[in-house]
Parts: structure tokens; C-alpha cells; sequence
């Protein structure tokens, strides 16, 4: 081959390669800027807010994993929860961090079948088909049920919900949530317009303020103000909501 061939080949190949390096770049750079960034959650704690949650919502070719990790110093509880593209629930995780030790409850649905593994064996039940699963402590079910209500039907109403947990019996339960009302706070300049919801868990109601599109600012147990769970960035800006509750 002559040297001028050699020339020909070799240039088309750095060409080629060079296309390969920046494409990977900005395929890198898409991924860096597309990656969600987790909304914190932050509870008072002596004067002073601390984390409470960290919240990330991720959407792939398959549907959308939602990730709720919440930190209560000793002991830390991961929720993750799969959804297909129709936004069905397919499958949810429960890992319990408490010191050294960490227990795992994964769930798998099937339409109205359940499947549910934990260290001690496979527990099969029928549950309504793409209830809202929660644990404890995590506050997933509030969003879930913000995100679920239908505004255009209104008044109360009634959600199938699962409660699971790596270390202790699972329970099909029964969530309402009720529009009672809308406000609006200001924060960096902007005006948000916010829902107002009464929600009722197992644990009793909490009185919850979310956006059109299903982000919760704030919450707190009803008749509980002090017991309050807000957005970070939002504490000045709904300090007043709820206190004539």
C-alpha cells in the first residue's frame, strides 16, 4: 500500500473517531443535564430544619422509578417503586437501614396478584389492581395520593392502598383524600398556586398543599402544626398555611 493510500485510510478513521468521541460528549452531557435533581423534604428538629426525605423520579424506555429515601438518624427506609409507561405500578422495594443491619421487602404485581419476598419467605395475596404501596417511616403515600386525585371529578375520594415493611406483616388498607381548598405562597419571586388537601392514612389526617402538577410544599398530621414536612426552599414561604387549622 502506498504511502498516500496509507494517508487516505488513516485520515477517514481519526475523522470517524473524532465523530465517535463527541457524540459520546454530548451524549454524556444530555444524560448529565436530563438527571433529576431529588426534591428534599426537611422537618423542624430543635430549632432548626433538618432532612426528613430526599425524593428522585426518574423516567426510561420502560415507564418511571420513583425513589423516596427517608433519614431518621438511626435508622434510614429506601422506597422504590416501578411504573410502566401507562403509569400502572409494576413493582416496589422496601430496604430498612438500622446500624449495621438492612432487611429488604420487594414486591411484584401482576394485575391483581401479589407477590411479596422477605427474609422470611414469599407471602402470594389478591390486592386491587395498582394500589398505592408505602412503609414506614416514609411518606410516599401523601404523594401518591396527590398525584392520583381526580380534579375535574372533585369531592372525596378512596384509594386502594398496600403497606409493606422487611421486617413486618403487610396490610391492605383504604386512603381518601379530599380537595378543601387553594391558596397561593411566594417564593423567589414568583407566585405558586397551591391545593389544599385533607388526606386520611392509617395513622389519621394530615392536611397537605400541593401544585397543579402534583408537588407537595407541605404537610403535617391535622390539629399538628409543629409536626410539619416541607419543601426545602418553601419554609418561609408556607410558614403561615395550615396555622387557622
Amino acid at each position: 500500500m502506498t504511502e498516500q493510500s496509507l494517508c487516505a485510510c488513516f485520515l477517514p478513521c481519526r475523522l470517524l473517531a473524532a465523530i465517535a468521541a463527541f457524540l459520546s460528549v454530548g451524549l454524556l452531557a444530555a444524560a448529565e443535564v436530563e438527571k433529576p435533581k431529588p426534591l428534599r423534604y426537611l422537618r423542624p428538629e430543635k430549632n432548626k430544619f433538618v432532612l426528613e426525605s430526599e425524593i428522585t423520579e426518574t423516567r426510561n424506555q420502560d415507564g418511571a422509578i420513583y425513589v423516596s429515601l427517608t433519614d431518621r438518624g438511626r435508622e434510614k427506609m429506601t422506597l422504590t417503586l416501578r411504573f410502566d409507561n401507562d403509569r400502572h405500578l409494576k413493582s416496589a422495594e422496601a430496604v430498612q437501614e438500622a446500624g449495621e443491619s438492612k432487611h429488604r421487602a420487594l414486591l411484584t404485581l401482576k394485575g391483581t396478584n401479589a407477590k411479596l419476598s422477605k427474609i422470611k419467605g414469599i407471602v402470594e395475596f389478591q390486592v386491587a389492581a395498582d394500589p398505592i404501596v408505602s412503609t414506614a417511616p416514609d411518606g410516599s403515600d401523601i404523594f401518591q395520593l396527590v398525584r392520583r386525585y381526580d380534579g375535574k371529578k372533585g369531592g372525596k375520594q378512596e384509594f386502594t392502598g398496600l403497606w409493606i415493611h422487611p421486617m413486618r406483616d403487610h396490610l391492605i388498607l383504604k386512603f381518601r383524600i379530599e380537595h378543601i381548598g387553594g391558596t397561593a405562597v411566594r417564593a423567589a419571586g414568583r407566585k405558586i398556586a397551591l391545593d389544599q388537601y385533607r388526606i386520611r392514612l392509617r395513622s389519621g389526617d394530615y392536611l397537605t398543599w400541593a401544585d397543579a402538577d402534583g408537588r407537595v410544599y407541605k404537610l403535617f398530621p391535622a390539629g399538628q402544626p409543629k409536626a410539619v414536612v416541607v419543601l426545602e426552599g418553601f419554609e418561609e414561604a408556607t410558614a403561615k398555611l395550615g396555622l387557622q387549622e
